[in-house]
C-alpha cells in the first residue's frame, strides 16, 4: 500500500511540475491579438517619438533583405521572429532577430540575424515615414 501511495504522490508531483512548467511557458508567448500592421500616421508618430529619446543615436533605422526572413521562417518549428534592441561594437543601434518556437522560446541554435544595412547611409530619401 505504501508503494502505491508513493507512486501516486510521485505522479501527482510530476503532473504539478508539468502544469507549472506549461504555465511558465504560456506566459512567454503572447496571445495573437493583432497582425503587426499599423497605419502610416501611427508609424510616423512612433518614429517621431523615437527621435525625441536622448538615447536614440544618429542611426535612423536599418534594412534587412527578405532572404534572412525567409530563412528564419523556413526553420522547422518557427512560429514568429523576436527582436532585441542592441548596439554593434562601434555603438551603432541595431536589432538582433531570432526565431521563436510554439512555446515562446528563442531558437538560438538556428539562424540569428543582425547585420542590418543602417540608415544612414542606406536610407529612402523620399520616405514620408521619417519626415
Amino acid at each position: 500500500m505504501n508503494s502505491i501511495i508513493r507512486c501516486f504522490t510521485s505522479v501527482g508531483m510530476l503532473l504539478t511540475l508539468l502544469v507549472v512548467s506549461q504555465t511558465v511557458v504560456a506566459q512567454t508567448l503572447p496571445k495573437k491579438t493583432h497582425g503587426h500592421e499599423v497605419p502610416l500616421d501611427s508609424a510616423k508618430k512612433f518614429i517621431a517619438n523615437g527621435k525625441k529619446d536622448a538615447m536614440q543615436m544618429k542611426t535612423r533605422g536599418g534594412m534587412f533583405f527578405r532572404e534572412i526572413f525567409d530563412k528564419m521562417l523556413a526553420q522547422k518549428g518557427v512560429i514568429g521572429i523576436r527582436y532585441y534592441y542592441a548596439k554593434t561594437d562601434d555603438g551603432t543601434p541595431t536589432l538582433v532577430l531570432v526565431g521563436v518556437d510554439s512555446t515562446g522560446q528563442d531558437m538560438t541554435a538556428s539562424t540569428i540575424a543582425e547585420m542590418t544595412f543602417p540608415c544612414p547611409p542606406f536610407c529612402d530619401q523620399g520616405t514620408t515615414l521619417d519626415k
